[in-house]
């Protein structure tokens, strides 16, 4: 994933935020103050190759904290002691670092994320995704 879009104001149009893609995910990413906004579009079956997209981050886990909001469908939040959590529609959560998310549903929501954290993220999980697409 390229880095996050950076507005210039302090107010844009959510039509005019670019598209970002990895494999079938689909989202739109906004960069203020050091935190980044992020409309989602998952599929279900996310991330594609599982456990696989999270090699290379500390622990295998994202270490990148979330806070959002589903929209509609449904995820699976796997914490590192072990516990599994639904993530349902019109739920509010928060997922510490030390986590995986999988799509169990198509899904969409709203999460606010450090922007910093979240690049360096979304990048490692995007170069793990493409080599699982490239077999």
């Amino acid at each position: 994933m390229s880095d996050i879009f950076k507005p210039s104001d302090y107010v844009i149009a959510k039509a005019d935020l670019p598209t970002v893609s990895m494999g079938p995910y689909r989202a739109q990413w906004a960069e203020w103050a050091g935190h980044a906004m992020a409309f989602e579009v998952v599929p279900k079956g996310f991330p594609p190759g599982g456990d696989a997209a999270f090699v290379g981050l500390p622990n295998e886990l994202c270490q990148c904290p979330h806070w959002g909001y589903m929209l509609k469908g449904k995820a699976l939040l796997r914490l590192s002691d072990g516990r599994e959590l639904d993530i349902n529609e019109g739920d509010v959560y928060y997922c510490p670092p030390g986590h995986k998310l999988y799509a169990v549903e198509d899904f969409e929501n709203i999460e606010w994320n450090p922007a910093e954290l979240a690049g360096q993220t979304m990048a490692a999980f995007s170069d793990n995704i493409r080599k699982s697409q490239q077999g």
